[in-house]
């Protein structure tokens, strides 16, 4: 069934971030190693599966800068602790992650534009999907 991003929450830890905008969930990608040889067969260039890249995640945060949980997001990027984040859509299940933040930006300011922050997360762990409480 379609649905829309409306009422997905982004939670890490143990708080709920406020005022989410936008959120970009993890893609993981798998390195191809390439085998050099002198004298494949076919001419055919030979390769190997490597290690799987968890990638990263984005939110867009409607940003205040009271907000403890916007403060928390950002001192997360200068504690350099390791974050459990997820993704909770509307039915209940989503996304649960391991990731430190690694990217802390406000955004450029107009006069009719909203103050927005965007946060980098480096996922650590595979993403799983299921139930979040």
């Amino acid at each position: 069934m379609e649905t829309t991003g409306l009422k997905t929450k982004f939670i890490m830890g143990a708080s709920t971030i406020a005022q989410v905008a936008g959120i970009s969930p993890p893609g993981a990608q798998r390195d191809v190693v390439e085998i050099d040889d002198l004298d494949p067969t076919d001419e055919i260039k030979q390769k190997i599966l490597g290690l799987i890249d968890a990638g990263e995640a984005t939110i867009t945060l409607n940003y205040d800068p009271d907000d403890t949980t916007h403060q928390a997001v950002e001192a997360a990027l200068w504690s350099g602790a390791r974050q459990t984040c997820k993704i909770k859509y509307p039915s209940g299940e989503g996304f649960t992650f391991d990731a430190y933040v690694t990217g802390w930006q406000p955004s450029e300011l107009g006069a009719g534009e909203v103050m927005q922050a965007e946060a980098t997360l480096t996922v650590l762990t595979k993403s799983t999907y299921g139930a979040i409480a």
